[in-house]
């Protein structure tokens, strides 16, 4: 199976799968849209005594993003900060997995968040920040204020055969406090001055239910299409468990299994219906020391478990450089085997190298 650490880069997810057209039109005319906020009344007090007021946006991979009224949107490193208020509702997950929902009262101690439950039966808890990896808004506000997102495309061209390569790729994503779904998409065109031209699209949703700590159940679904490998349509749906085995400030490593059931069309009109078991682990790494960078990858197992004997494989491993606030260049490599295709003939791997321009929001 294939992907892109949003998440995300930013956050690592257990189930990448890249991108298709129409996710792009949705993401394009949805971007606008993200600049209405909840008032800006939260407090950050920084190491220095500085104080800034706003609203804050999310916290992950130790930068704090904090939206000002007269400075727009900046970014904090998380050690920096001191002390932090807010009247939202904020979902916050510490190292070890365990998760905190609640106000963040003012505090006179620093480096200790003080999370007001909303039980007006006991008093704020104490959570040292240095244990806090992520926070994000999640009661309140409107859908599109709680939508996470990116975009991004590239274009490759090599002189000696006229070899032309697009890329295209665009995601959404958003979080509550139990669940989180994801929504992945990607185009590849490429032709060269013999006349061949290869096609590759995927598409994907992901939804997550989180357990306690680190446990998450996962349900997928996946529509893809590469001529390179003869595979006119692919669709896969399945489930699985998942965890994390590292969730740090500058780490993030995912692992699980599961089982899908796919459905293939190939060249020749030829169809093909198979149960497989998946085994998949993806991994982040982040720093942001100037060039700021994200470093990920992901690599999935499918073995076939209705014809012996075949199996599949997705690889994915991918630089991030942020050059300026929200947009990056991305070197990407990407490949894919099939030890048994179910049509004689076909070729059993691709792979591909992308760079690209995107942008996060």
């Amino acid at each position: 199976m294939q992907t892109q650490a949003t998440a995300a880069r930013r956050r690592a997810r257990a189930w990448p799968v890249p991108p298709a057209g129409t996710a792009l039109l949705l993401i394009w005319a949805w971007t606008p849209l993200a600049a209405f906020a909840a008032p800006k009344t939260d407090v950050i007090v920084l190491v220095n005594g500085d104080r800034l007021t706003g609203e804050i946006k999310s916290l992950e991979h130790n930068r704090l993003k904090f939206s000002t009224d007269h400075m727009g949107t900046v970014y904090i490193e998380w050690d920096k900060v001191a002390r932090v208020q807010s009247d939202q509702y904020l979902l916050l997950e510490r190292e070890d997995g365990l998760r905190y929902y609640g106000q963040l009262k003012p505090g006179t101690e620093d480096g200790r968040l003080q999370v007001d439950r909303g039980d007006t039966r006991s008093t704020p808890e104490s959570v040292a920040m240095t244990s806090v990896v992520r926070a994000v808004p999640i009661e309140g506000g409107e859908f599109i204020d709680r939508l996470d997102g990116y975009v991004s495309a590239g274009l490759d061209i090599a002189k000696a055969n006229d070899r032309r390569s697009m890329d295209f790729a665009g995601g959404l994503s958003s979080r509550t406090r139990e669940r989180e779904w994801a929504f992945d998409g990607s185009v590849n065109l490429t032709d060269d001055d013999s006349g061949e031209t290869s096609e590759r699209y995927d598409a994907g949703l992901q939804y997550r239910q989180f357990r306690e700590r680190r446990d998450f159940y996962l349900g997928f679904g996946e529509l893809s299409r590469n001529t390179e490998l003869d595979l006119n349509l692919r669709t896969l749906v399945g489930g699985g468990y998942g965890q994390y085995f590292v969730q740090t400030n500058t780490a993030d490593w995912v692992g699980g299994l599961g089982l899908a059931y796919s459905n293939e069309h190939y060249t020749g009109e030829e169809q093909f219906n198979s149960l497989e078991a998946v085994f998949y682990t993806t991994f982040s790494i982040f720093r942001y020391d100037f060039p700021e960078t994200d470093i990920g990858g992901t690599l999935s197992l499918l073995p076939s478990l209705t014809k012996s004997g075949r199996y599949r494989t997705e690889g994915d491993l991918h630089a991030k450089y942020e050059f300026v606030d929200d947009l990056y260049f991305e070197l990407r490599l990407w490949g894919s085997f099939d030890s048994d295709p179910p049509v004689a003939g076909a070729t059993k791997s691709d792979y591909g190298l992308v760079t690209s321009l995107g942008y996060s929001f």
